[in-house]
């Protein structure tokens, strides 16, 4: 035997690369199996907590090992099948139909806008007619006890009070909404 062999004999074996991936697989995978055991050996239920590590045994209940189900879900579509447009239909160049869609948004938030601020406005009016001749005018029921006027007026007031900040805030919205463009 030549010297290098007898050298190469008395050297420890050394583990390449693979050898001490397969070592460590090994390793992770005892310790899955280890840790699956201790975690379904006792699950205790003390109240509304679950646990396997209860403070007092003598409170919890001890619940029977069940077999866990996995249920896979749907996965959700991404807006479309890819296929094809259907017949009738033409394609349209995304930004464009995005363009659009925010335009009709917008028209249709101030219209909503403008819609009740007329009708806010048409409230006011007939809340300060009827507050300006309510003061003279005492309803039956008020004829006996000033009082019950006094607060139907103060009541009218906080109305007529609040519509004017209606008012100011359906203005202020309208101000921001861009005006429509007609094409």
């Amino acid at each position: 035997m030549p010297v290098d062999e007898k050298v190469q004999a008395m050297k420890p074996p050394t583990l390449n690369r693979y050898d001490a991936m397969r070592a460590m697989a090994v390793a992770v995978g005892g310790l899955c199996v280890a840790w699956s055991v201790q975690a379904q050996q006792s699950v205790y239920r003390c109240g509304q907590e679950y646990t396997n590590a209860p403070r007092d045994k003598s409170r919890c209940q001890l619940l029977q090992a069940q077999a866990v189900t996995v249920i896979e879900g749907t996965r959700p579509s991404m807006g479309g099948t890819g296929s094809a447009p259907a017949e009738g239909r033409t394609k349209i160049d995304p930004a464009k139909a995005e363009v659009t869609t925010q335009k009709d948004r917008d028209a249709q938030a101030r219209t909503i806008v403008v819609t009740e601020l007329e009708k806010t406005q048409q409230q006011h009016a007939q809340m300060l007619q009827e507050y300006k001749q309510g003061g003279m005018v005492l309803w039956s029921s008020e004829s006996r006890e000033q009082a019950k006027h006094q607060e139907r007026m103060a009541v009218l007031k906080a109305a007529i009070e609040r519509a004017e900040r209606d008012m100011e805030s359906l203005q202020r919205e309208l101000a921001r909404r861009p005006a429509p463009t007609h094409p």
